[in-house]
């Protein structure tokens, strides 16, 4: 009996093991990238499909992070190749409202998300530059998210209010990121517009929600 007991929980922890699915190579998603990002227990899911075309810069807030808060990490072999007295810098979207305006102006993009409730936008990433492009950064008063050519967003660096360079995402190596979803109502034509964005599982705010197909129900209860 204790041999057959022995036996299903080798079974069980084998299996398990099989499920694991490691991080190390992934390649995690860029600022303004559009997708399925769904965290499972045992694996993600991380399906990008487009990147924000945007007009004109949207400025960014960034900060330090040390190697050593390790509570931004899902998994601890994410940081394998990292060398242990890195600094890392962490990029998130500041002006929200010239992104969602730009997003509203953008009708192909409006009419792709409609399509699902479950698409999110990337708005925070956390990268490990090499030292010579981290000092680059270092140098900048601000940092601003824009667009140089089709489907590809860069990091622009400004001082005194003028640009004097520009850092790619490819340079580094982007180890967390942060998505966040929709929030859709209708505007005063009764047209479905973006409204918000806020974290998976807040509320939006009034007449505004998450899903589209709730924004067309009220519109067709309301007549």
């Amino acid at each position: 009996m204790r041999l057959l007991y022995l036996l299903l929980l080798l079974t069980v922890v084998s299996c398990g093991t099989i499920k694991y699915k490691s991080t190390t190579t992934e390649n995690l998603p860029e600022l303004g990238t559009i997708g399925v990002f769904t965290n499972y227990l045992l694996e993600k899911d991380h399906q990008s499909k487009t990147v924000v075309s945007l007009s004109n810069p949207i400025r960014l807030s960034y900060r330090d992070i040390s190697i050593k808060e390790r509570e931004l990490f899902n998994k601890k072999d994410s940081l394998k190749t990292i060398p242990k007295d890195s600094t890392l810098i962490s990029f998130e979207v500041l002006d929200k409202i010239s992104l969602v305006k730009q997003l509203n102006a953008d009708a192909s993009l409006l009419k792709y998300l409609t399509k699902a409730s479950n698409y999110k936008m990337v708005s925070q990433v956390t990268i490990h530059f090499s030292d010579s492009v981290y000092s680059r950064i270092k140098k900048a008063d601000e940092v601003y998210l824009m667009q140089r050519k089709q489907n590809t967003l860069s990091l622009e660096l400004r001082k005194a209010n003028k640009a004097f360079d520009w850092v790619e995402f490819t340079d580094g190596t982007i180890v967390s990121f942060k998505a966040l979803e929709f929030c859709w109502g209708q505007n005063r034509r009764r047209d479905l517009e973006i409204f918000d964005l806020v974290t998976s599982g807040s509320n939006c705010g009034e007449d505004t929600y998450t899903s589209v197909k709730k924004v067309k129900k009220k519109n067709e209860f309301k007549f």
